[in-house]
């Protein structure tokens, strides 16, 4: 039986004992990513390790994979988006010391000794993983791709008049005055 989610960790505590946290969270549960699913079935996995690095930081590096079940913003209709978020965190205090951190880094900002909230954590990658406007393959959307010509708006652009051509007549005809 799997363990529940602890609500907050202490970050320092862990990565003096090279823990692993693991567990399943449905995705129902999550209040920010919840109201952006389609259906609101299924979980996220995540596991955590957490080290400390060279500096003696705490480390979190693990992943979070889930599949998402969004709305396509081309036809509307639901799809699938696969999750598999590879999660290296850095636990830092400030500003100045996330400036420092190595590239393939990302920071966690708290302060000392204040808790890590792994729900929120994993929410947090859920969310990054979603992209602005959800949409299907191109072959594989039945919605409009373009939208199509008007038949009734005269023909080819080349073919109907400027509605600036106006405009221009009377501005080249106002200066003769």
């Amino acid at each position: 039986m799997a363990r529940p989610t602890p609500e907050r960790v202490d970050p320092w505590l862990l990565a003096e004992q090279e823990a692993v946290l693991e567990g399943r969270i449905a995705l129902a549960e999550l209040p920010r990513v919840a109201p952006l699913l389609r259906e609101p079935g299924g979980e996220v996995r995540y596991h955590l390790r957490f080290v400390r690095d060279d500096r003696g930081r705490p480390l979190i590096d693990g992943s979070v994979q889930a599949e998402l079940r969004l709305e396509c913003q081309r036809c509307l209709e639901a799809m699938s988006h696969e999750v598999d978020a590879h999660v290296l965190l850095a636990v830092v205090s400030g500003l100045l010391e996330a400036e420092r951190l190595p590239a393939e880094q990302d920071p966690l900002l708290l302060q000392e000794k204040e808790p890590l909230a792994v729900r929120e954590l994993v929410e947090e990658e859920l969310l990054l993983s979603i992209p602005v406007s959800p949409r299907h393959a191109a072959h594989r959307c039945d919605g409009p791709a373009a939208v199509p010509e008007d038949p009734q708006a005269g023909g080819t652009d080349e073919e109907r008049p400027n509605p600036f051509a106006v405009l221009a007549g009377l501005k080249s005809g106002g200066n003769q005055s």
